[in-house]
């Protein structure tokens, strides 16, 4: 943690502050900006998202803030849009002159907010967007509390060589962290003898999986992996009941979302989920969050809400420690 703090006190100064002293000097509350997609097809993956930041954000400020000042999050709706993403990180950072950024939820407008944060000088804090083509850039700027989007399939290979799956099908959403999980699929395929059948790409706003399920259906691949949102999860695996397809194993990200299992129903029965989080961890301060988000919530929270907690506190304690 020390040297992610002094990384970070070096960016910081690079931008022309203290560690503490640009946002400690003034007056008001601390303001955070930061893009959402608050309609769109990324919209019920953004809400939990939020769910974070807003735990977060109503903590801090219950304790008495964040260098001793209020904290408010300025958010407007990216529309599920990468391009309009970089658009609002603009208006933030130029109009609004917030304090401090977060990044959106969703690789693509993680990705071109980062860039606009980066060409300003700004620090922007990574928490929603896992594909490692963001970090390839080398922003100075721009700092990752995600996880790397390599771990969400990293237990692929060893659920094939436990159960003897020899072959897959791969149909990800087509956005940057799928083509990154869809490359590491291929280097998990070859390191333990696995024959990919089917490597594809489906645009946003895909509702119709049917030619997906026709060439499973032709191939008989032992796994299929898909990579991309709960809605996507739900509508294959409902697609998959009635047209009487089953694949061995069946294995989506999007099934690790209580939205999931809430809306397919007994369709859910047999899907795999892939999550980088999970409320039974014994880390540090997930106790708490586990028990607020409950209340707050009434669910347990998913991977989409710990992520933006997650990133929401490192900023904190960047801001609050001392990079000695």
């Amino acid at each position: 943690m020390k040297t992610y703090i002094k990384t970070f006190a070096a960016a910081l100064l690079a931008a022309g502050m203290s560690l503490t002293s640009g946002v400690q000097a003034q007056e008001g509350p601390i303001r955070i900006g930061m893009a959402l997609s608050q309609s769109g097809n990324l919209a019920d993956s953004a809400k939990h998202y939020w769910e974070g930041v807003e735990l977060w954000r109503d903590k801090v400020n219950a304790e008495g803030g964040l260098l001793g000042r209020q904290v408010e999050v300025v958010v407007y709706d990216d529309r599920s849009d990468a391009a309009t993403a970089a658009r609002l990180y603009e208006k933030l950072i130029s109009d609004d002159k917030v304090d401090l950024l977060m990044g959106p939820w969703g690789s693509a407008s993680s990705a071109t907010g980062a860039a606009v944060a980066n060409k300003h000088k700004r620090i922007f804090i990574n928490s929603g967007g896992a594909s490692e083509q963001i970090h390839e850039r080398n922003f100075k700027y721009v700092f990752q509390t995600a996880a790397p989007i390599s771990a969400y399939v990293a237990s692929i290979g060893p659920l094939a060589q436990k159960h003897q799956l020899k072959s897959l099908v791969f149909f990800g959403r087509d956005y940057p962290a799928a083509r990154d999980m869809g490359k590491a699929i291929q280097q998990i395929a070859k390191d333990t003898g696995m024959d990919v059948l089917a490597l594809e790409f489906f645009p946003a706003g895909t509702t119709d999986f049917s030619s997906l399920i026709a060439q499973a259906r032709q191939k008989q691949p032992d796994l299929w992996v898909s990579i991309g949102y709960p809605n996507e999860a739900i509508e294959m695996v409902r697609q998959m009941k009635a047209s009487n397809y089953l694949p061995k194993v069946f294995v989506h990200n999007g099934a690790s979302i209580n939205d999931f299992i809430r809306a397919a129903g007994a369709d859910s029965e047999y899907a795999f989920g892939m999550s980088l989080y999970e409320p039974s961890l014994k880390t540090e301060g997930n106790e708490w969050f586990v028990t607020e988000f409950e209340k707050r919530y009434k669910e347990k929270p998913a991977y989409y809400s710990a992520f933006s907690f997650a990133g929401a506190t490192v900023l904190e304690h960047l801001l609050t420690s001392s990079p000695a």
